[in-house]
């Protein structure tokens, strides 16, 4: 038996057909512009990695500028912490430095923010002399890992927390500044108000720094030592042939 189709259905299915036709094009529309807005969050992260890799190289960059017209740690130290405040945006750094005598750290420099408390902070941080193992610095030094949080309060030294906490400066980041076998010399610490990128590149970046200066910090205590030794062998040298000129010749015998 044939079936019959009636007028009414007829035009539902033609109907059917028409409704199809139109949201079609909605559909594809709809579609590309989820490709679109996939396209545009690539092309951020893409861009976000290539500025992050900038100030890498950028504060990298000006590390090895401030260290090449050095012979000595101290005479840049607070020129590195420049760097890394412009560079990479943070509103106060401390270079901590390894006292071997004492087995303790203390600030060699000091970069102050420009906060109601920043004086308070830098007069707090010089006066410190950190135990190893104490506040943020001294748990990186320990630790030999890089540190970058948005909520470092809660590991800062208790003299210097409160005084942070005022002036919001809750993000940090602290590396280690190493010597060739990886043994830790000392270890930068920075703050500041803004928290971090998700794609930032700081902790790469600070990583390849921190072996740097560790390294022009080595050079510099084997370049004092072998003046030392020479001075030392020059002075020994000095006695002998005094020495030898104050002595009384034998008088041969008769």
């Amino acid at each position: 038996m044939t079936a019959v189709t009636t007028t009414g259905e007829l035009s539902l299915g033609v109907a059917k057909a028409s409704r199809a036709r139109i949201e079609e094009p909605h559909l594809e529309a709809d579609e590309l512009a989820v490709v679109k807005a996939e396209l545009e969050q690539v092309k951020a992260q893409l861009y976000g990695v290539l500025e992050g890799a900038r100030v890498a190289f950028s504060a990298e960059d000006g590390i090895v500028r401030a260290l090449a017209g050095a012979e000595q740690i101290d005479e840049v130290a607070e020129s590195v912490l420049d760097v890394l405040c412009e560079t990479f945006e943070f509103d106060t750094a401390t270079f901590w430095l390894l006292d071997p005598e004492n087995g303790k750290l203390f600030a060699l420099a000091h970069h102050r923010a420009l906060t109601r408390r920043g004086r308070f902070i830098e007069s707090a941080i010089r006066s410190l002399q950190m135990s190893l193992n104490e506040g943020l610095a001294g748990r990186v030094f320990v630790e030999r890992k890089g540190f970058v949080s948005d909520d470092s309060l809660s590991i800062a030294h208790p003299e210097l927390a409160p005084l942070l906490e005022a002036d919001g400066l809750r993000s940090a980041c602290a590396f280690t500044m190493v010597d060739h076998d990886g043994a830790p010399l000392g270890v930068i610490e920075m703050e500041r108000r803004e928290p971090f990128a998700p794609d930032h590149a700081i902790d790469s970046a600070v990583r390849v720094i921190g072996e740097r200066i560790g390294a022009f910090i080595e050079f510099g205590q084997l370049h004092w030592r072998y003046f030392s030794l020479v001075a030392d062998l020059k002075r020994d040298s000095g006695e002998r042939s005094r020495q030898s000129a104050d002595a009384i010749p034998l008088k041969l015998a008769v």
